[in-house]
């Protein structure tokens, strides 16, 4: 799907004369849009030359994403077009949306190298779907709604995907009876590998993950996990791990490796070292501070990191599919040359495919063969998309 290229920019070329800043509550792409300061010019240049890299059936699909006046999808349009800016400036060809043998969705990206050889799928996702998913229109808002109805055992909620639009709503009492007796027989819930159903019902397709580990506590008024406002506790890694969860195992067993890039959309991250440890916590387990007492009747206390990460322990090991996790605190540009809010790159040392070496080679971490983990150095994303040296750009 790599199309010729088509003329019309983001951002179009036109007299922008407001100087004030944001107002509350405004999309970002209106201010970016309108916004006349010279960093924005400098800004809106970057994402114009970084669009017309991108496919003509890629163009068709994000520039409207960018426009749709919800700031939300804006960012994870530009998550996606940050991605497939730094394939490009390694020196990749990229696929948008290939085909797949193994399911009828398509992951966001393929890198090829210059033989047009596959070296890596990537997907883009971030914590939590989109907030136009309700909006999008009403059939799948009134699906939304329908299922968020659904009664649930303690602690538990649902993660919502929509894989085939039907042509009417269908019974939204028969769907959600479906779901309830499903998610009634599942016995204990893995955090690093939930449980999922597709639902087919009249001409729609839909697929269902249940969560477990919230509050037991407190009687929730959703079931679909990400409508917030009903008291549950969130933690980055649990974002992290569900994420991957969800996207792991959405196009089968690829035939190369496979990148899951994630974008914090909802600033559940607070930077610097706590981003490592939340990524890290999330694929290769939680920390727990443990005590014992030792036969001289003294007490010792270590800590040790739980097999309850996504790839396990190096006895453990599991979704080896995927070959690694690329954690982008912020999904906006701004911060990409600020040490706190780096991306950090993490491989799975146990990928049944994994990343060749010199692919992404950001900043994050490594494990050897006994499962001790490493801090490994690397070359920074604003270096790779080419970034100028003073970012943001000085006013």
């Amino acid at each position: 799907m790599n199309g010729a290229r088509q003329d019309k920019p983001l951002f179009e070329d036109k007299v922008r004369t407001r100087m004030d800043a944001k107002a509350p509550g405004e999309d970002d792409y209106s201010f970016y849009d309108s916004a006349a300061r010279p960093e924005y010019d400098v800004y809106r240049g970057l994402l114009n030359g970084w669009m017309k890299e991108v496919s003509t059936p890629g163009q068709k699909e994000l520039l409207p994403r960018f426009r749709r006046n919800e700031s939300f999808e804006y960012q994870t349009a530009l998550a996606e077009l940050t991605t497939h800016a730094a394939l490009k400036s390694e020196g990749y060809a990229v696929e948008v949306h290939p085909e797949s043998d193994q399911t009828e969705r398509k992951p966001d990206f393929l890198a090829r190298d210059a033989n047009g050889a596959p070296v890596a799928f990537v997907e883009v996702t971030t914590f939590g779907p989109s907030k136009d998913f309700i909006g999008k229109h009403k059939r799948a808002a009134d699906i939304y709604n329908g299922i968020d109805e659904a009664k649930l055992s303690a602690g538990c909620r649902l993660g919502l995907d929509i894989i085939k639009y039907g042509a009417k709503t269908p019974s939204l009492r028969k769907l959600r009876g479906s779901i309830e007796r499903w998610a009634g027989s599942i016995g204990e819930i893995k955090p690093d590998d939930p449980p999922s159903k597709i639902f087919e019902i009249d001409d729609w397709k839909i697929e269902i993950i249940l969560f477990g580990g919230f509050r037991c506590d407190v009687q929730s008024t959703h079931a679909i996990a990400t409508a917030m406002g009903d008291g549950r506790i969130v933690s980055a890694e649990t974002e992290i791990r569900q994420a991957l969860s969800t996207k792991g195992k959405r196009y089968g067993m690829l035939d190369a490796p496979y990148l899951i890039v994630i974008a914090d959309c909802k600033e559940e991250l607070v930077g610097g070292i706590r981003n490592d440890h939340a990524v890290i916590d999330a694929v290769f387990g939680t920390v727990v501070t443990q005590t014992r007492e030792l036969e001289n009747g003294e007490r010792e206390t270590k800590d040790v990191r739980l097999d309850d990460g996504y790839w396990g322990h190096p006895n453990t090991a599991r979704h080896k599919n995927v070959s690694g996790v690329l954690l982008l605190p912020k999904p906006h540009l701004w911060d990409l040359r600020n040490e706190r809010w780096q991306p950090l790159l993490l491989r799975n040392p146990w990928a049944d495919h994994p990343l060749p070496d010199g692919f992404f080679a950001l900043p994050g971490y490594s494990v050897d063969g006994e499962g001790k983990i490493a801090k490994t150095a690397g070359t920074s994303l604003a270096d790779i998309l080419k970034l100028p040296e003073v970012w943001p750009p000085a006013e």
